[in-house]
């Protein structure tokens, strides 16, 4: 949009005092506020996905901090209460990337059953009560646990609704304003000749024409002692390389439309260091490497993901 507004005040001044508008008198003015309006809808877009990748990260925070007491629990019940008719209720624990809904039968069977246990009614011979876990950890601290985790899967869960919902904004505002670019583009071609340089110096709103570059293969791994994801990749061999680029979904996969462009490199460049998204053991990211030309071609390779250990 900025090149199409330079390029209407270049032929404004070519055509004074007259100006170029367009179908219902849409003029430059027109643009300058639409391209504010987009401007508006993108960083709304962009600051909706930084909440939303906070939440994801407060989630895996809090998942990482509460699951191994599920573990710890089992064998507290175990040394403690041996042949007890609490070891058959003892709760599975959960996949880390289980669902919320999962989670939370997980978290409450837990509770009910500590509670039970803390209750010893009728008494197990040779236990007193409470159950503590490791670092004195007691059910109190286990129900404050659970509960901020629950709260942070409802958070995640408004944060993308809510970054959903604003890439549809920003979609629906852009798409009129497209088609004006594109009618301007008709009316420079009807008013100049094919020779002015006003005709050859249009700004484009696609790739230039030209090839799709073939994709890189892609491996990922996790860097112990860097404490990041480790992306390789194969080298481009086109001509028209112009860099490559990282990209990278926080969901449970990759989806397109919500991978954001975290990194890139210069051709010659072969991997990318990264521990965005990564922020507790279990957390996971997908990752593609895109092949940029210069004609802003482009191609993704194969999908990876990194799960932090």
């Amino acid at each position: 949009m900025d090149e199409f507004l330079q390029h209407w005040q270049d032929v404004n001044t070519a055509l004074a005092p007259g100006a170029l508008t367009l179908s219902g008198a849409y003029a430059r003015a027109n643009l300058v506020t639409d391209r504010a309006a987009v401007d508006a809808a993108v960083t709304e877009v962009q600051t909706r996905l930084n909440v939303e990748q906070t939440a994801r990260g407060e989630r895996d925070v809090r998942r990482a901090s509460v699951r191994p007491r599920f573990a710890q629990f089992r064998a507290a019940i175990n040394a403690q209460l041996p042949g007890s008719r609490y070891q058959r209720a003892i709760p599975r624990t959960p996949p880390f990337t289980a669902s919320p809904g999962k989670w939370r039968d997980a978290l409450d069977d837990m509770s009910s059953l500590w509670t039970t246990v803390n209750t010893n009614s009728p008494p197990v011979s040779g236990f007193t009560p409470p159950l503590l876990l490791a670092g004195a950890y007691t059910l109190i601290l286990f129900t404050g646990e659970s509960n901020l985790l629950k709260s942070s899967f409802v958070a995640l869960a408004s944060a993308e609704q809510v970054a959903q919902l604003s890439r549809e904004q920003r979609d629906a505002v852009f798409a009129p304003v497209y088609q004006r670019l594109k009618q301007y583009r008709q009316a420079v071609l009807a008013s100049f000749p094919s020779t002015s340089p006003f005709v050859s110096s249009l700004p484009k709103l696609t790739a230039a024409r030209g090839h799709t570059p073939a994709p890189v293969n892609a491996s990922a791994t996790w860097d112990v002692a860097l404490g990041k994801a480790r992306v390789t990749y194969t080298a481009s061999t086109d001509p028209n390389l112009d860099q490559y680029e990282l990209r990278a979904c926080f969901g449970d996969r990759w989806k397109a439309d919500e991978s954001v462009v975290i990194d890139n490199n210069p051709p010659g460049a072969l991997q990318f260091l990264t521990d965005e998204g990564l922020v507790a053991p279990g957390s996971r990211v997908f990752y593609k490497v895109f092949v940029v030309l210069t004609t802003s071609n482009e191609r993704g390779s194969n999908t990876v993901s990194v799960t932090r250990p």
